[in-house]
């Protein structure tokens, strides 16, 4: 089948013809307004649902170091109680000082 785009007619021959106009309706224009704005709406929900992903990661990295802080601070006392502890023993054998019984 012959489907030529423009118009064109010769006698005894008969030719489909495709239009190569595009008319919108209103009920078609009001579709198209409907799924842009749908996909408008999906791109909005995936980006703040993402954020809010990113939310929860940040969260639990800050409270992850926050432990870690207290951890190095009772570590830093710890330490400093063992170095006076073998200081205090180093100091009493410099001294030749013996236990009281």
């Amino acid at each position: 089948m012959l489907i030529p785009r423009a118009n064109t007619w010769d006698p005894g021959f008969r030719k489909k013809t495709l239009k190569t106009e595009l008319r919108i309706g209103p009920v078609s224009l009001r579709f198209v307004t409907i799924a842009l704005l749908a996909v408008a709406a999906l791109f909005y929900l995936a980006q703040s649902a993402q954020t809010s992903t990113f939310k929860y990661k940040i969260m639990e990295l800050e409270t992850q170091k926050s432990k870690v802080q207290t951890d190095v601070k009772q570590l830093e006392v710890e330490s400093a109680r063992l170095k006076s502890l073998s200081e205090l023993k180093n100091s009493t054998q410099a001294m030749n000082l013996e236990p009281a019984n």
